[in-house]
């Protein structure tokens, strides 16, 4: 074999793998962070101000993970006890949105909320949580690792 054909030959296979990875790649799920993305952007303001809303407070959520009992404990200072709590737990995955779980912010009479993790897949979770107490908008994350 002379170095013509080598050459024809190292050309050919180059050509060959590099059409192999693009046939690869294009089979790829790839995830937005969210469907409705533009539609997050334009209203993030109301976000901005939920999350100042947080920051200016003086005691902030508390959050303990278990991982003998699968649990994640949100503990909300005693403060937010006064008025009445509303709001939404979002247990955000990045890398699958399809596991994403939302739960009803339910706090009992010492401010701790329990959450069961047993269902969700190990790895990183986002916790977004927001809620209402005295008329005013809160939004706060916490990440945990499962």
């Amino acid at each position: 074999m002379n170095w013509g054909w080598k050459i024809v030959f190292l050309y050919s296979a180059f050509v060959i793998m590099t059409l192999s990875m693009v046939f690869y790649f294009m089979g790829q799920d790839v995830d937005l962070v969210a469907d409705d993305y533009y539609k997050q952007e334009i209203e993030y303001q109301d976000q901005i101000d939920k999350i100042s809303n947080a920051r200016a407070l003086n005691e902030p959520i508390g959050y303990e993970y278990s991982s003998s009992q699968h649990t994640v404990k949100l503990i909300f200072p005693d403060t937010y006890l006064q008025h009445d709590l509303k709001g939404k737990i979002h247990f955000y995955r990045p890398s699958n949105s399809s596991e994403d779980k939302i739960f009803d912010l339910r706090v009992n009479d010492s401010g701790e909320q329990l959450i069961s993790t047993s269902s969700l897949s190990r790895g990183l979770w986002k916790i977004k949580i927001n809620w209402n107490s005295g008329g005013k908008e809160f939004y706060d994350e916490k990440v945990v690792t499962f």
